[in-house]
Formats: structure tokens, sequence, C-alpha cells
């Protein structure tokens, strides 16, 4: 079976019904390490654009592998899919906020891939997802220490997306610890690496991050500007998530230069983009922040059932813990019918937007 061939057989599986493909088991070879393959590529290929999905599929192949009683391939090709397909499910929660599972996922995606011949560069990858759990759980001078190691190791590995993907991270910390400039010039270097490489869906994820920090430094402006060179991009890509988190940012920006109608369309945009992936944390955040536009506009009313709408996904979920007394002032603030601004805001906080 050609790569080609591999990637359209695999394509049709993902189509199915996870009760047909089970059904069908034998005659779609699932066990064929070239379908496998194929089905592998594809996952990490659209986990930006549908997480919950690909993560249903990720545990559906993982448990298929686990317990076929058929040989998977001659050498130790069933541990390296059950590693690649538990780091995909772990993936899938990170985005989703399920940290909890993720973690676990993770971890045994780490017992397989020590169990292959050569998994240095799987074990890598896994490092970088580790790491960006590590920056959502706001583990910041870990990731500060431990990045810039990885960021050279996938250097020496010759695996250039990977190094990319932690100077991400990097950037990131030094956003939410303040340091704009730090944050926008690591970014830059991003731009301008993946630009010379030719990988325009980094290159995207960097120019939306770039809207967002410059926003931050009052630069609106240039911030739009680079949000116009980053949406065709990400539309291209079928990034989803950062797709969202753009129109978000937009969203900022048109709120800022005082246009509420264009901010609110922005931001409810954003929040039917994260709804339709399944990003609910994304979604829980951007309630919030359209019920904190609506209380400028006077709309009281209106922006309690925002906070309405977010309260139970962040219960369901177990988000921000560290922001326990903010939600608890908040929920005590909508019993009196009069929202508190200062723990509307202070709540949003604790969500990463990026």
């Amino acid at each position: 079976m050609s790569s080609g061939e591999g990637l359209e057989v695999a394509d049709a599986i993902l189509k199915m019904e996870v009760s047909d493909r089970a059904a069908r088991a034998a005659e779609l070879r699932l066990d064929d390490p070239e379908v496998l393959l194929s089905v592998t590529e594809l996952l990490r290929t659209r986990i930006e654009s549908d997480p919950a999905r690909i993560g249903d599929d990720a545990r559906f192949f993982f448990g298929f592998v686990r317990d076929s009683a058929e040989p998977i391939g001659h050498f130790d090709e069933r541990e390296y899919f059950l590693g690649e397909l538990a780091m995909i499910s772990g993936t899938s929660c990170r985005v989703l906020f399920h940290r909890d599972d993720a973690r676990r996922w993770f971890a045994r995606a780490e017992v397989h891939f020590v169990l292959t011949e050569n998994g240095t560069a799987n074990l890598a990858r896994l490092a970088y997802q580790k790491l960006a759990l590590a920056v959502e759980e706001r583990r910041f001078d870990e990731v500060l220490e431990a990045a810039p190691m990885w960021a050279a190791a996938f250097q020496k590995l010759h695996m250039n997306e990977g190094a990319l993907k932690c100077l991400f991270l990097e950037a990131n910390v030094y956003r939410e610890t303040g340091q704009m400039t730090d944050s926008i010039e690591v970014t830059k270097r991003i731009c301008a690496e993946a630009e010379r490489i030719g990988h325009t869906k980094l290159l995207a994820m960097a120019l939306g991050n770039l809207t967002q920090f410059v926003r931050l430094q009052g630069d609106l402006k240039q911030a739009l500007a680079y949000a116009q060179q980053a949406l065709p991009l990400l539309q291209q890509t079928q990034n989803r998530i950062s797709l969202a988190k753009l129109r978000w940012s937009v969203g900022d920006i048109s709120r800022e230069l005082g246009n509420q109608a264009e901010a609110l369309e922005s931001y409810r945009a954003a929040l039917r983009e994260s709804e339709e992936i399944g990003t609910r944390g994304d979604s829980a955040a951007i309630h919030l922040v359209i019920a904190d536009l609506l209380l400028d506009a006077g709309l009281d009313r209106q922006a309690e059932w925002e906070v309405r709408a977010a309260l139970p996904i962040i219960d369901e979920e177990q988000m921000v813990p560290e922001g326990f007394a903010a939600l608890g002032l908040l929920r005590e603030s909508l019993r009196r019918r009069q929202i508190d601004r200062g723990a509307l805001r202070e709540l949003h906080g604790y969500f990463p937007q990026g």
C-alpha cells in the first residue's frame, strides 16, 4: 500500500462510526501497520480542527491495538502505535482542559515509547506536550528552565518544528508573567524561522500570538495588521483552535477601539468556533468576556445569562481551581442579582488565551 493509498483508506475509516469500525476490523485491515501509520498521521494533523472527535478516535484505536490478538508488524510497531495513540489522546485532553486525563495518557505514552528501539524523538515530542501542560497549569519557572533545553535537544535531533514549538511555550510564559517585550521578540523569531522553513501552520499560529501580544502593549493598529495576516493562514491550515483565539483577540482590539458592536460580533464568532470544536475552557472564558462587555453597555440581565452559561462548564470540567475564591464571590453575587465585576475579571484572568 502506497502512502497516498494508506491516507485514503485511513480517511474512509475515520469517517465511519466507531461501531462500524469494530464490526469490520478484519475487512478494514485495522491491524495493518500501513493503515495505522496513516491513521495516526491524520489524527495528528487534525487535532486543532476537532480535538474532541480526534481524542475519541485515538482512544478507539489505542484499545484496538492493545487488545488485538493479531501481530502488529514484525518488531516494535505495536508499542510505537500504542505510544503515538496515547500521546494523541493526551493532547486532545490537554486542549480540552482535561488535565488529569492528559497526565494519565502521557504516562501511558511514555511507557510504550521507551519500549521502542529508537524512541528518542518520540519521547522528545512527548516532553513538549508535558511542557505545554505545565504552561496551562502555570508552572512557569519549570517551563522557562526546560523549554530552552528541549529546544536545543530538538535542534540536535534535526526536529525544527519541535524546537519552534518550545519557543512558543517560552513566549507564552513571558506574556503570562508580564514580560511582553521578551514575548514579542521570541515570537518574531518564530515567525522568521517558520517562514524560512516554509512551515505555514506554525507561522499562522505565531502571527495569531503576535496579535495578542502587540495588543497588550497597546499598538492596536499593528495588532490588527498581524490578525489580517494570520486569518487566511489559519483558515488554510484548518487550525480552528487558534482561529477561535484570533477572533477573540480581534474582539478585544475592537473593544479597546470603542467598537462595542464589532467586539461583540467577534466574541460571538469565537464562542461559536470554540463550542463547535469542544474547547470548553475557551467557551467559558469567552462567556465571561461577553458578560463584562454587556455590563459596560448597561445590559446587566444579559450579562447574567452569560455568567450563568459559563459557571456550569467551569464546575463540570473542574477548571481554574486556583480561582476558587473568585468563583465563590461571583456565584454569591449572582444570587444577589448584582454581578461582582472584580470577581468576574479575576476569574477570567485564570483562563489562558493562547
